[in-house]
């Protein structure tokens, strides 16, 4: 191969590998605001701010989590759109079930690209696997799957 056509060729893959998704989505900043909208949700929960729900959460939102059965038989399923999950950011942390200052919020992120994210969350509640996707320009979670510890 001629010398001229292996610069081509070099030039060319070190050009498609510069604008990779992955490459591409870290290079605009989409790492910080994929933990914002995250933050966001937690915090919605344990600062009892449901305003930051419409910040982070698609109105589109499925919800599905598994927790302990009260009678002690296993695991529950738990489904939640998005106004029960806006209701439940409302209510829940009243009377300071969680404490915001010491209670986990801890996000990692798994993988990203341009449009789409997967995060995990451990929080107080258990963990949190979050798909995010942009919406005009804007991170938002569209959908959850959670696990609440069994003991």
């Amino acid at each position: 191969m001629p010398a001229m056509i292996k610069t081509l060729v070099v030039t060319a893959l070190a050009t498609g590998l510069a604008l990779s998704p992955a490459v591409f989505a870290a290079e605009h900043g989409h790492e910080e605001a994929i933990e914002e909208a995250v933050q966001n949700y937690v915090s919605a929960i344990y600062d009892v701010k449901p305003e930051l729900i419409d910040e982070s959460v698609s109105p589109k939102l499925q919800k599905l989590g598994y927790m302990p059965a009260q009678d002690g038989s296993g695991l529950v399923e738990d489904w939640m759109n998005f106004d029960q999950l806006k209701e439940l950011a409302a209510n829940i942390n009243k009377e300071g079930m969680f404490d915001p200052a010491t209670s986990a919020r801890d996000v990692t992120i798994l993988h990203h690209t341009d449009m789409i994210a997967n995060v995990r969350l451990d929080a107080a509640w258990g963990m949190d696997y979050i798909h995010l996707t942009r919406e005009s320009g804007k991170w938002m979670i569209i959908n959850v799957i959670w696990e609440m510890p069994s003991s």
